[in-house]
């Protein structure tokens, strides 16, 4: 069993900012003991340091990595609508060898930026999901791989943690109904996006009578649903108590607008953050919490979404959603924990912790990282 010091902890599931924390976590990566007095040797201090858990990015494409910024003027459709956008045609004519560097780049990103867990939607259906698999296999990072391929869904299955599937609108009820009984017979993960623009919900309603956000509920039964930048308020009632990953950075990028997030909370819909593409987007999560902070000020005004709120995003929500077994720190759950400097100019004086999380502390701030107990990145 290995012990850890830090001066400061977010800890337990309401991440109480704590003082004087020891941690110990066993061999198989699992918290033991939270204290704040030590018993037995301690293997490494951090003082004037904070341990927080580690961050879950809900939802990234990191196969899109190897082609950062190509197509910067391009509409959303022109760039990564299938099976034509210029993305889909960049896959298509890669190596895979350029496919998996580009994510292991991103991989390397996320963990150095204190991300331990993203769960990606991955194209190309099996072959896809085992060349992601592949490119993770020298990276210590945990992934959940959301695949897409509904006419092999069995088969996908035997290989991903779930489906991600592009929209409901291109799938028959029937088809929909399918692919939520695959999933379930094998406790998969369902996952879509939806009415990320007004145009794709506009066309669900046209075509099936109902909008994109319904027919993921009604004939999906999607565990978390991607985007939401422009569902309803009777929708958002709709799917109060499911997780909705929001990617506030990548909507603006896109020109869609900017996720109702606050209205979201209201509605007791568990949301949680993602980075998208990473062609388009840093896989970051420090930038994409400062960022949604200060555009759900801009829009709602200053007192519409708390910092710690902003936190729980990408800690407690996405963990609870995807059933992951991490996203705050107590006894018996995963040791992933990321380490930050709060000795340094850009970050103190710390008067308001989770404020300071959320819009001052950045990837250079992250002292070392841990996964299952093990330090798998160090400044």
């Amino acid at each position: 069993m290995r012990t850890i010091y830090c001066e400061y902890g977010l800890i337990g599931r309401e991440l109480a900012f704590e003082e004087n924390i020891y941690i110990s976590f066993s061999s198989s990566g699992l918290i033991k003991r939270v204290s704040h007095n030590p018993i037995g040797r301690v293997d490494e201090e951090y003082a004037s340091c904070l341990v927080m858990p580690g961050m879950i990015n809900a939802h990234t494409h990191v196969g899109d990595s190897f082609f950062k910024e190509v197509g910067f003027n391009f509409t959303i459709e022109e760039l990564v609508a299938p099976p034509h956008g210029l993305k889909h045609r960049l896959l298509d004519a890669a190596s895979e060898r350029d496919v998996k560097d580009g994510i292991r780049w991103a991989a390397m990103e996320m963990l150095s930026s204190g991300t331990t867990t993203f769960a990606d939607f991955r194209e190309g259906g099996v072959w896809g999901a085992l060349i992601l698999r592949r490119a993770l296999e020298d990276v210590v990072i945990k992934c959940l791989i959301l695949g897409r391929d509904h006419a092999n869904i069995a088969d996908l299955l035997r290989v991903c943690d779930g489906v991600g599937l592009p929209s409901t609108t291109s799938y028959s009820d029937e088809e929909l109904r399918m692919i939520r009984e695959e999933c379930r017979m094998r406790s998969a993960i369902i996952s879509v996006h939806a009415s990320e623009t007004r145009e794709e919900r506009e066309r669900s309603i046209r075509e099936h009578g109902v909008s994109d956000v319904v027919r993921a509920i009604n004939m999906l039964d999607a565990d978390l649903l991607v985007h939401l930048t422009h569902a309803s308020d009777e929708e958002l009632s709709l799917v109060s108590g499911r997780g909705v990953a929001c990617c506030p950075r990548a909507n603006a990028y896109l020109g869609v607008g900017v996720p109702p997030v606050e209205r979201m909370v209201e509605a007791g819909v568990k949301v949680c953050l993602g980075t998208d593409n990473v062609m388009i987007n840093s896989p970051d999560l420090f930038r994409e919490m400062d960022f949604l902070g200060k555009a759900v000020r801009a829009r709602a005004g200053v007192g519409a979404l708390d910092a710690k709120s902003i936190f729980k995003m990408v800690t407690v929500n996405p963990a609870e959603v995807l059933s992951l077994n991490s996203g705050w720190i107590e006894r018996g759950r995963d040791a992933d924990l990321v380490i930050i400097d709060l000795d340094a100019p850009n970050v103190k004086p710390v008067h308001h912790p989770y404020q300071t999380l959320v819009h001052r502390v950045k990837s250079e701030n992250v002292v070392c990282v841990y996964v299952d107990g093990v330090k798998v990145h160090e400044k």
